[in-house]
C-alpha cells in the first residue's frame, strides 16, 4: 500500500549529499523522509555504504561555505568534533611538479577531519533541527512514477528483506559513486543514460598514524600533488580529530601504491619530497593500510534524455564523480544542493523545476569536472579521450601559471581560489595574471627557496 503525506519529499541516501539535500527540502516540504542502506545507530561509527570514507578528506572552504547556508552552525559542530580549519596555503604545505607554493597570507582554508566524522555531524545538525524522518538499513528497490514524473521509490528492509513503497511529491537521489539512477530511470521507460568517463586509473592507499603530540598540538598538513605527466606518485598528510592524522599514497595507472603495511612507509620514501615519510617515520600507526582503487571521473548526461521526470533530481556523486586525487567532490555535492534551494524557493514545486535543478547540478560541476579531467587526461595510459588542441593550449598556461605561482604570492592566492573552487577557472585569465605568466617566475624568490 503506498503511503505519503501530503507536501512529502523523499531522499535517497543519507551521506552529506543527502542529509544536506533533506535540510533543504525542509524549509518548503511538510515532511521529509530520508532513507539509507546503512545502520545510522549512534554507535556505529564505520558506514560500508560509503567505501571511501577510509581515505584521506579535503573539505574546501568554498563547500564549507555552502553547507553553513544550507545548515546553519554546522561548521561550528565541526569546529567543536575537533575537526581542523587551516589557512590555505598559509598553513598546508602545497608542493607542485614545479616546488613548493609559498606559504602567503590569504583567507582561504580548508577543513581536514575524518569523513566519518564530517557525514556524522551533519546528518546529527540536520535531524535535531529539522522535520526529518529516518529510515536507515533500507535499500532503494527502484522509483515510481513513469518517463514525465516520479512519485515515489521502493524500498526494501536489509533486516526483515520485506519491500515497501512510499509516494512522495519529490524525490532527491543522493545514493553516492554506485547509483543506479540510470537503471532506475530507465525502469520507468526512459533511453539509457550515456555515461562520460575519464580513467587515468588513479589508485589511493591510506593509513592513519598518531603524531604522539602533546595537547593542542597539531600534526602537518603537507599536499603532494602527482605529475601525471611523470611518474604520477603522490601523498597527502592531514590532520584530523582526535590528535591523529591521515596518510594517503596516490599512484596513477602504471605506478599504483601497495596495500600492504610493510610497503606503506617505503612508497611514502619515494614521493618527490621526504616531508611526509619523515613526518610518518616518527609516528605510530593507527590500523591497517587501506586501498581504494576504481577513481575515474564519470558522469552521467542526463541532459540526452528526451525528457526528464518532473519531481526528481540526482545530487552529488550520483549525477558526477570526480577523481578524488583533486578533493572536490564534497563541494561539488553542497553547491549542487545550494541550487535545489534555491530553485525551490524561488518555483516551489512547479513544473519544469526538476530539468531546471539538474541542469544547475551540472552547471556547477563544470569547473570541479574540468579541472578534473584536464590534469587526468595527460596521463599516458588514460582512458578516454585525449586531450585536443584547446585543451593542451590550456594545460600549457595552468603549467605555466602553476610555475610562477611558486615564486609570487599573489599568483599562489589565484591559484588556491580557484584550485579550492572558491573562484571559476576564468578567474585565471585576468590581465594582472596574463602578465605574471608572460613574466614567469620570480627567479629571486626561486633562489631564495632553493637555499
Amino acid at each position: 500500500m503506498a503511503e505519503g503525506p501530503t507536501r512529502h519529499a523523499l531522499v535517497l541516501g543519507a551521506g552529506l549529499a543527502g542529509s544536506l539535500a533533506a535540510a533543504a527540502l525542509s524549509r518548503r516540504f511538510d515532511q521529509v523522509t530520508l532513507v539509507d542502506r546503512d545502520d545510522l545507530a549512534a554507535d556505529v561509527v564505520v558506514r560500508r555504504g560509503i567505501p571511501q570514507a577510509r581515505q584521506s578528506h579535503l573539505l574546501m572552504g568554498a563547500g564549507a561555505r555552502a553547507m553553513e547556508d544550507l545548515v546553519p552552525g554546522v561548521l561550528a559542530d565541526l569546529r567543536d568534533a575537533g575537526a581542523h580549519f587551516l589557512k590555505a596555503p598559509t598553513e598546508v604545505a602545497f608542493l607542485t611538479k614545479y616546488g613548493w607554493l609559498p606559504h602567503a597570507p590569504h583567507e582561504e582554508y580548508v577543513v581536514c577531519c575524518s569523513r566519518d566524522l564530517l557525514d556524522r555531524v551533519v546528518r546529527d545538525r540536520v535531524l535535531r533541527r529539522h522535520r526529518i524522518d529516518l529510515v536507515a538499513a533500507h535499500d532503494v528497490v527502484g522509483l515510481l512514477g513513469s518517463p514525465t514524473a516520479v512519485t515515489g521509490a521502493v524500498l526494501r528492509s536489509r533486516g526483515a528483506g520485506a519491500s515497501r513503497t512510499v509516494t512522495a511529491d519529490f524525490v532527491v537521489a543522493a545514493t553516492g559513486r554506485s547509483s543506479r539512477v540510470a537503471s532506475w530511470l530507465h525502469d520507468l521507460g526512459l533511453p539509457q543514460v550515456p555515461d562520460e568517463v575519464i580513467d587515468a586509473g588513479t589508485a589511493y592507499v591510506t593509513r592513519i598514524f598518531d603524531a604522539g603530540l602533546s595537547s593542542g598540538g597539531r600534526p602537518p598538513a603537507i599536499v603532494m600533488i602527482a605529475n601525471v605527466t611523470g611518474d604520477a606518485v603522490g601523498g597527502v598528510l592531514l590532520p584530523i580529530e582526535n590528535g591523529l592524522m591521515t596518510a594517503t599514497m596516490i599512484g596513477m595507472r602504471g605506478s599504483e601504491p601497495p596495500t600492504g603495511d610493510d610497503e606503506f612507509l617505503a612508497f611514502a620514501k619515494q614521493l618527490p619530497h621526504p616531508g611526509i615519510a619523515d613526518a610518518l617515520a616518527e609516528a605510530e600507526p593507527v590500523g591497517p593500510a587501506r586501498g581504494f582503487r576504481g577513481l575515474a571521473n564519470r558522469r552521467s548526461r542526463f541532459e540526452a534524455l528526451p525528457v526528464w521526470p518532473e519531481r526528481f533530481v540526482t545530487v552529488g556523486d550520483a549525477a558526477a564523480v570526480l577523481n578524488p586525487a583533486h578533493a572536490h567532490g564534497m563541494s561539488v555535492a553542497a553547491f549542487g544542493v545550494a541550487e535545489l534551494a534555491a530553485a525551490i524557493d524561488r518555483m516551489g514545486n512547479a513544473p519544469g523545476l526538476a530539468r531546471r535543478v539538474q541542469r544547475a547540478v551540472r552547471r556547477r560541476s563544470r569547473d570541479a569536472w574540468d579541472l578534473s579531467v584536464s590534469d587526468d587526461r595527460r596521463h599516458p595510459q588514460v582512458l578516454g579521450p585525449r586531450p585536443g588542441p584547446a585543451s593542451r593550449v590550456q594545460n600549457r598556461y595552468a603549467d605555466r601559471i602553476t610555475h610562477v605561482a611558486t615564486t609570487r604570492p599573489e599568483v599562489a592566492r589565484a591559484l588556491v581560489n580557484v584550485i579550492a573552487l572558491a573562484k571559476p577557472v576564468s578567474a585565471l585569465l585576468t590581465p594582472r595574471l596574463l602578465w605574471a605568466a608572460a613574466r614567469g617566475p620570480d627567479q629571486r624568490q626561486r633562489l631564495e627557496a632553493d637555499k
